[in-house]
């Protein structure tokens, strides 16, 4: 199975784990005709999407996936947002749900919107955790294979960027209620066990506010594992064991 990036990015999330016989979309950020040319137009091998919340770089073209066949699932209130009513599911927290050989288990995360992260389990890849847009996880989770979480910005890099004028001292206080900051997700990466962990993909880098080698350096540093920033195009092996 590869993880296929199509985006990831305040201008628009999505990824595909792309398997031998089926797909599944994370996030639907992106056009759907992005999606298509990533899985070579084999439409049907998609056998749904899911959602973290209704914010529309994660969720503004779920819409357009429903309406192409793709079952969407996402929280009540991101189906109710995007006015998403057919080919759909809404999800909780605490229960699982299976798509096609994919199982997925929602779990919370703190955002400024109901916003929930995923366990995503699947026999080619064994059990992928993602979650973005938080500005912490209080979870644990044992046994993961891969990482595909959020490191948004620096406090050293906003610090300087509000100094210089180059953003607005109020944009401070909304990253601190609703995305990670890289010494906090390298935090969570240190509470959790990562004897099983292959891969940690790090993803909606702010454009302005993140150094993605140095990201990519201390996270290697405190983890001693292999480590990606997303960029569309980016493609990784995230079969259970390498080919």
């Amino acid at each position: 199975m590869q993880l296929k990036v199509i985006g990831s990015s305040s201008k628009g999330n999505a990824y595909v784990l792309d398997g031998q016989q089926e797909s599944l979309v994370i996030e639907a950020g992106i056009k759907l005709k992005e999606v298509k040319r990533a899985i070579g137009y084999n439409l049907p091998k998609v056998v749904g999407c899911i959602v973290s919340h209704s914010h529309n770089d994660h969720a503004g073209y779920a819409a357009e996936y429903a309406e192409a066949g793709i079952k969407v699932l996402a929280l009540k209130a991101t189906l109710e947002a995007k006015s998403i009513q057919r080919n759909c599911m809404a999800v909780e927290e605490g229960k699982g749900y299976k798509i096609g050989g994919f199982l997925v288990y929602p779990f919370n995360v703190m955002h400024d919107v109901p916003c929930v992260g995923y366990v995503v389990c699947h026999e080619e890849c064994g059990k992928l955790v993602f979650f973005t847009d938080t500005y912490a996880c209080q979870h644990s989770f044992t046994g993961v294979n891969h990482y595909l979480i959020e490191a948004n910005y620096s406090d050293e890099r906003l610090e300087a960027n509000i100094a210089a004028g180059r953003l607005p001292s109020m944009l401070r206080d909304r990253l601190l209620t609703s995305h990670m900051e890289i010494g906090n997700t390298i935090a969570f990466l240190r509470r959790n066990p990562l004897k099983t962990v292959r891969n940690i993909v790090l993803v909606h880098l702010s454009d302005g506010n993140s150094d993605e080698a140095q990201f990519i350096d201390r996270t290697v540093a405190a983890t001693g594992k292999r480590v990606y920033a997303a960029r569309a195009g980016m493609m990784v092996d995230i079969n259970v064991q390498p080919l």
